[in-house]
């Protein structure tokens, strides 16, 4: 049988090494995105978790959106009812009502004057944050908004994985050498991206409306938040029509598609660049320690490339909280920023959004890859029940002739 180091065969087409992918089935394959997705949470959420509490003592107040850097969001927007929180992977809307956040906004309610002062410089340093967060609401309070997150973080990387290596694999079969060859995970990636977040787009709508439900002072049109999906879902589109269950996602899919497209290109391609040269192929997991570092690379470097879009998107995020709804299309909001700040401002933020976006990249398709090595290994070393039936025979022989040495039959060799 051998043993399994992490990835297919290391045979090579044309002098370039195959990609070190475990080979699973389905269902392999969707369990191995529900353990990236849960170990992405629960690595990065305390991260997320204390950036926004350090957001929201900046609480910008009435004040104009001239530059974007960590603190520009709507967490620390003072007027705003609800923010956004991304851990490199996924991007949630939350309510700053919620009680799993009031250890980050409670403080923010009293800003706006001169008494806020002296809590900003409580809330800056992440380690001071973190012990500060513990201090106030245990580890728990490090996972504020988890279980909203993996509801939705786990089917949408289950449904992204599937359809990437289901297209991926489909497309490698039809693809010419040369450039479309190399195009083959671009393609796969976008397409895949695509697919998940208008699947997923939904349910993100149907929790937002839910969470502000139970904030809801009663009357009116707002769902009720004990309401069941399937209803509120009903609900949304009798009342305001199918499109409503897509808003926000046009930006989204600007900034996720070419992410999604430019980060499967560079892991491919780093893949091919690292099993040439032989690294880790002693290791037993050397697929996952490959995708593992060409996860980090190609997300860092896709993260970097696309933070024009992170940036017009929060730009209108925050926009729209200032003009009561309206605001800037996409493309007219770069251009606001290349006319006001120059080609630079489109690139505001990129370092932090790299140091966020690339590890977790590394610990999804590290993990992802990793699961299947187990799941691999599981089915490879499982013991088939019929095996023994099959041999029930031969073991009761053994036991009679082991009584009568004499008539125990020679094997020839």
């Amino acid at each position: 049988m051998g043993t399994f180091s992490g990835g297919s065969s290391s045979s090579t087409s044309g002098g370039i090494p195959k990609s070190a992918h475990t080979e699973v089935g389905t269902s392999g394959r969707l369990l191995s995105a529900c353990a990236g997705s849960v170990a992405v949470a629960l690595t990065v959420t305390p991260l997320d978790v204390a950036k926004v509490r350090m957001q929201a003592a900046v609480a910008i107040v009435r004040k104009p959106v001239s530059a974007v850097g960590w603190e520009a969001s709507l967490a620390a927007c003072h007027n705003c009812p609800v923010f956004f929180c991304s851990n490199g992977i996924m991007e949630h809307c939350f309510d700053k009502r919620e009680a799993a956040w009031s250890h980050c906004f409670n403080n923010q309610q009293l800003m706006g004057n001169a008494a806020s002062t002296p809590t900003l410089r409580a809330q800056r340093g992440l380690v001071r944050v973190l012990r500060n967060i513990v201090a106030e609401g245990g580890v728990a309070g490090l996972y504020a908004g988890l279980p909203a997150t993996l509801l939705i973080a786990v089917p949408n990387n289950v449904l992204y994985f599937a359809t990437y290596e289901a297209l991926r694999d489909r497309l490698q079969r039809f693809a010419l050498p040369g450039l479309v060859a190399a195009s083959v995970p671009g393609i796969a990636g976008g397409g895949a991206r695509m697919v998940a977040a208008c699947a997923v787009a939904p349910l993100e709508v149907v929790r937002i409306r839910m969470q502000a439900g139970r904030f809801a002072d009663g009357g009116g049109s707002m769902p009720r938040a004990h309401q069941g999906v399937g209803t509120m879902l009903a609900e949304i589109v009798r009342s305001q029509g199918p499109r409503a269950l897509f808003l926000g996602l046009g930006s989204t899919l600007w900034r996720d598609v070419p992410f999604s497209a430019l980060y499967w290109i560079g892991v491919e391609r780093i893949r091919e660049a690292v099993l040439r040269r032989g690294w880790w192929e002693k290791s037993p997991v050397q697929g996952p320690l490959v995708a593992g570092f060409a996860g980090v690379l190609a997300g860092g470097a896709a993260a970097f490339g696309t933070t024009p879009f992170d940036v017009a998107k929060t730009r209108q995020q925050l926009d729209r909280t200032a003009t009561a709804g309206s605001g800037k299309g996409l493309w007219a909001t770069l251009a606001h920023v290349v006319r006001e700040e120059g080609v630079a401002g489109l690139f505001t933020g990129s370092l932090p959004r790299v140091g966020r976006v690339g590890p977790a990249c590394a610990i999804m398709l590290g993990s992802y890859e990793f699961t299947k090595v187990l799941w691999t290994r599981t089915h490879e070393t499982a013991v088939d029940p019929l095996a023994h039936l099959r041999l029930a025979p031969l073991f009761a022989f053994s036991a009679i002739t082991a009584e009568r040495p004499g008539t125990m039959p020679r094997v020839s060799t």
